[in-house]
C-alpha cells in the first residue's frame, strides 16, 4: 500500500515511511469506527457500493480475448465495403418451431430456384422478399460495412464470395438469402453540403421539368460564384440542413442514397461542386467540404470501436465464450430429464401470465450443479414464474427450451460474479479500497465536518477560548469621500469637522448634484488602503487630488488591536474547530483501539 500511494517524485526514506504509517494508522482507526457505527449497513452505502461493484465487475462478465477479437474483426471488415442484395422471409424471434421450419423450407426452395437458374436473384427478390424497401429494387440494399446490421447478416456478407448466394441466415427479422455483388476498399468519409429541391412521389412531367429548371438556375448561380451556404439557407428545401448552409454530418459508404453517395465521393477536391443529381427525395447540388481517409487501428479507434461492439449484438459472443469457460472450469453437470419434466407442468396459463410455482411443487430434483452449488427444479420454477410469456400457446416444451438456456447463462454469470473477490485479488483490493473510502468519508463527515458546521454553540465556545488566535492589528475607523471638485471637498471637511454623520454629509453636498460626492466607510488595517495609510491619525485630511477627483479622509478613531468578531472569521474558525475535533477524535480512537506495530514486518517495507 505504501509503494502504491508513493508518487514517482517522492523520496523513499524512513521519515516518509513513518509519516505514511501515521496516516495509514489513522485511516484504519477511522474505518474501524465507521464499522462499529454500522455505517456499512445504511441503504445509501449499500446502494453506492452495489453501483460501483456492478460497474467494476462488468468487464469480467465477458471473455476479454473474444471481445478484443470482435473489435479487431470489426475494424478489419470496415476497411472493405460490400454491395449486397437480399431476400427476406419474415419469422418472429419467438416463432414456434413448426412455423420456423415452414419458413426455412420456403427460403431454401427459393434459393434452390436461384441456384438452378430457374429465376434470377433480382426477380426472386421482387417476387418473394418481404422487405418492402429493397424488394422493388431486386433486393438491393447498397453498400454495407461492419456494425451496420445484425451480426449474423454481417458474417454472411463477409463470408460469401462476390457473385455467390449465401445459405439462409437467421436474424431477428427472419431468414435472409444474401447475394454479394461486389467488394471495394473503403474510401473513408466525406463532409458535404447540399442544396435540395424536393420532388413529390407522384407528379406530372411538366412539374418535374419545372423543378429541374429551378435546380439548374440555382446551379448556375453557384457557377457564377455566389456563396453556396447562403444559397442553401435561402433556397434549399431540406429544412434540417438548410439553416446550416446545407452541411450534412460526415458519412461513409452505405449511409446515403446511392446516387447521392456516388456523386459525393466522386468529388475530388474540397470546394468542388457536383452537377444536379436526382434521388428519390429530389434534386441535389452537392459541394465537397472535407475528406477523411480510413483511420489506422490506434488506441483511440480501438476505444471507440470497443464501445460500439459492446452495444452491438455481436458482444453476446464474448459472453457465450465466458459461460462456456465457466462451465468447464467449475465442472457443470446437468440432468436433462429433470428439465424435460417441466414440459408437462408448463401449460397454457404460462402464456397468459397466470402460471404459478405451485404447479411444480412436487418437483425437487437437481437440475444442474456448478462447482459446489446445486440448482434445483424449484429454483428453475421460480425463474419460470418471473419470466412468463404473453403470446399464443406454443406448449410447455417451447417455453422451457426457450428459457432454460437463458437461466443457465444467468446463473453461470452470477456464479462468476460472486467468485470475483475470491479469485481476483486486484478486483478485491479495489472493492475494499472503495468501501473503506466511503466509510472514511461518512464517519469523518459525521464526527468532524458536519459536526463543526452544525454545532454553533461549540464553535462559539471554541472561538471564545482561542480568540487571541484571531486578532485585528491596529485599525483606523475611517470614511473616504470622493468629491467632484475642491468646493465640494471643502464642504465635506467643514461638516466632518462638526462631527456630522456620513449620511448627513452626503445629504447636504449632493442636494443639487446627486453625484457630487460618494463615500466608502470601513475599519481599515495597515496596508489595506494606501490613502488611509497616508493619513493614519485621527481627524480630517487635506484635499487629495486623484484621477480628476478630490479625496477627503475622515479618521474617526485609531482602534487598538483586539479579537475579531466570530462572524468576520467564521470560515477560519470553522476550519480550526474541525482540526480540533479531528485531534480529539483521534485521541479517543487510539484509546479505544490500541495500535500495535510489528516492527519486523515494517522493516521489510523499507530495508536498511
Amino acid at each position: 500500500m505504501y509503494y502504491k500511494n508513493l508518487s514517482k517524485d517522492s523520496v523513499k526514506s524512513q521519515k516518509a515511511l513513518n509519516n505514511y504509517l501515521t496516516l495509514f494508522t489513522e485511516f484504519r482507526l477511522k474505518v474501524n469506527a465507521a464499522l462499529d457505527a454500522r455505517l456499512d449497513t445504511t441503504p445509501s452505502f449499500r446502494q453506492e457500493m452495489n453501483e460501483y461493484r456492478q460497474k467494476l465487475a462488468d468487464p469480467y462478465m465477458r471473455d476479454q480475448t473474444v471481445q478484443d477479437a470482435l473489435v479487431k474483426e470489426a475494424y478489419t471488415r470496415m476497411q472493405t465495403d460490400v454491395k449486397v442484395s437480399h431476400i427476406l422471409i419474415k419469422v418472429g424471434p419467438d416463432a414456434a418451431p413448426a412455423d420456423t421450419l415452414t419458413e426455412y423450407n420456403k427460403i431454401m426452395k427459393i434459393r434452390d430456384e436461384i441456384i438452378k437458374k430457374q429465376i434470377s436473384f433480382d426477380d426472386a427478390a421482387k417476387k418473394y422478399s418481404m422487405d418492402d424497401r429493397s424488394a422493388p429494387h431486386g433486393g438491393d440494399i447498397g453498400y454495407i460495412t461492419a456494425l451496420e446490421t445484425y451480426y449474423p447478416f454481417e458474417n454472411a456478407v463477409y463470408n460469401t464470395k462476390a457473385g455467390s448466394v449465401s445459405m439462409p441466415v437467421r436474424t431477428q427479422l427472419g431468414y435472409h438469402l444474401i447475394k454479394v455483388i461486389e467488394r471495394k476498399a473503403d474510401p473513408g468519409q466525406v463532409l458535404v453540403a447540399h442544396i435540395m429541391i424536393r420532388t413529390p412521389a407522384k407528379m406530372q412531367a411538366a412539374d418535374s421539368l419545372k423543378l429541374l429548371k429551378l435546380t439548374d438556375s440555382i446551379y448556375a448561380l453557384v457557377q457564377q460564384g455566389q456563396n453556396f451556404g447562403d444559397l442553401a439557407k435561402k433556397l434549399s428545401q431540406d429544412p434540417s440542413t438548410g439553416k446550416r448552409g446545407g452541411i450534412l454530418p460526415w458519412f461513409g459508404v452505405g449511409r446515403m442514397p446511392a446516387p447521392f453517395e456516388q456523386a459525393s465521393f466522386a468529388l475530388k477536391n474540397v470546394g468542388d461542386v457536383s452537377v444536379p443529381i436526382r434521388t428519390a427525395y429530389g434534386w441535389h447540388i452537392i459541394k465537397l467540404m472535407g475528406k477523411k481517409t480510413p483511420t489506422a487501428f490506434n488506441d483511440s479507434v480501438k476505444e471507440s470501436l470497443s464501445a460500439k461492439v459492446l452495444r452491438d449484438d455481436r458482444s453476446d459472443q464474448s459472453v457465450i465464450a465466458l459461460v462456456k469457460e465457466i462451465k468447464q472450469k467449475y465442472t457443470f453437470k446437468e440432468d436433462l430429464k429433470a428439465k424435460e419434466e417441466f414440459y408437462k407442468v408448463v401449460d397454457e396459463s404460462f402464456y397468459t401470465n397466470k402460471w404459478t410455482v405451485d404447479k411444480a411443487k412436487d418437483m425437487t430434483k437437481t437440475l444442474f450443479t456448478l462447482g459446489t452449488v446445486t440448482y434445483t427444479q424449484q429454483d428453475f420454477a421460480q425463474y419460470l414464474a418471473h419470466n412468463q410469456m404473453n403470446s399464443e400457446n406454443k406448449g410447455g416444451e417451447f417455453a422451457v427450451n426457450k428459457l432454460y438456456p437463458k437461466y443457465i447463462k444467468e446463473q453461470c454469470l452470477k456464479f462468476k460474479n460472486d467468485m470475483l473477490e475470491k479469485e481476483n485479488l486486484p478486483f478485491a483490493e479495489m472493492i475494499n479500497e472503495y468501501r473503506d473510502g466511503i466509510l472514511l468519508f461518512d464517519i469523518t463527515d459525521k464526527m468532524v465536518w458536519t459536526k463543526a458546521l452544525k454545532d454553533t454553540a461549540g464553535l462559539k465556545a471554541f472561538h471564545e477560548s482561542h480568540k487571541n488566535n484571531y486578532m485585528y492589528g491596529e485599525r483606523a475607523d475611517a470614511s473616504i469621500f470622493t468629491c467632484n471638485n475642491d468646493r465640494t471637498a471643502n464642504e465635506v471637511r467643514r461638516l466632518a469637522d462638526k462631527g456630522e454623520s456620513d449620511k448627513d454629509i452626503l445629504a447636504v453636498v449632493n442636494k443639487e448634484d446627486a453625484n457630487a460626492a460618494s463615500v466608502q466607510s470601513n475599519k481599515y488595517e495597515k496596508a489595506e488602503n494606501a490613502t488611509v495609510d497616508a493619513n493614519w491619525k485621527k481627524g480630517v485630511s487635506a484635499n487629495i487630488a486623484s484621477n480628476g477627483k478630490v479625496i477627503i479622509v475622515n479618521v474617526r478613531a485609531i482602534l487598538a488591536p483586539g479579537p475579531k468578531n466570530i462572524d468576520d472569521v467564521r470560515g477560519m474558525v470553522t476550519t480550526d474547530y474541525q482540526n480540533y475535533l479531528m485531534s480529539q477524535w483521534l485521541t479517543e480512537l487510539r484509546a479505544k483501539y490500541p495500535v500495535t506495530i510489528n516492527q519486523q514486518v515494517l522493516g521489510q517495507v523499507m530495508p536498511q
